[in-house]
């Protein structure tokens, strides 16, 4: 998250409304059909993620429904966490839904979903872009989840159906009516997709 003044007198933190890759905003990274290892740092000043891992299929043959008309549905990604800010760890840990992770009985809660993230915290998973019905053409995303509106603390998570099907989906509007859109309505804007991979041969 960028902004070119920063008021240094905020004690509640500074939460932003777009969500910046490596800087860049909205970017999409061409990947080959292979494993890759991605580093994910929480580099906000006031910000927390919880992030997730989808697969767009076309039609609706997919676990989660997409827009109503949009003809697309997504799947979870399973995927692996191999290190955090401990380095890395003793046992690869799998995101796949096999295990429940926090012990609530809900094994989908982490299919492709990682933990909430800190600031300055990082996790290193490790993605195969191989599997899972996973082909060259084919596109995946970074979802986060977690709302976060007050600097203080994060909010809820927002399920994957909400935001995938557009049912959560903040707008903006012009609150002072000077012609200028300047407040977000409905939600957290930084709640949604935020990354985009391109699958290749």
């Amino acid at each position: 998250e960028v902004q070119l003044w920063f008021n240094i007198f905020n004690l509640d933190g500074f939460i932003g409304d777009q969500v910046l890759v490596n800087l860049l905003w909205h970017p999409y990274l061409d990947v080959r059909a292979r494993r890759y290892r991605f580093r994910i740092l929480d580099a906000s000043v006031s910000r927390y993620f919880a992030i997730a891992l989808v697969h767009q299929v076309s039609g609706e043959a997919g676990e989660i429904p997409g827009p109503t008309g949009s003809g697309i549905s997504y799947n979870r990604v399973p995927f692996h966490m191999i290190g955090n800010d401990g380095n890395i760890m003793e046992h690869a840990v799998p995101f796949d839904g096999r295990m429940d992770l926090d012990g609530d009985g809900d094994l989908l809660d982490h299919k492709g979903q990682l933990p909430t993230i800190g600031i300055a915290e990082r996790y290193d998973i490790v993605v195969d872009f191989a599997k899972h019905g996973i082909k060259p053409g084919d596109k995946l995303y970074f979802v986060n989840v977690l709302e976060h509106t007050k600097g203080r603390r994060p909010g809820a998570r927002i399920p994957l159906e909400a935001i995938l099907s557009e049912q959560y989906k903040p707008q903006i509007e012009d609150g002072d009516n000077d012609g200028a859109a300047d407040r977000w309505v409905g939600g957290d804007p930084a709640v949604g997709r935020f990354l985009e991979f391109r699958v290749h041969a």
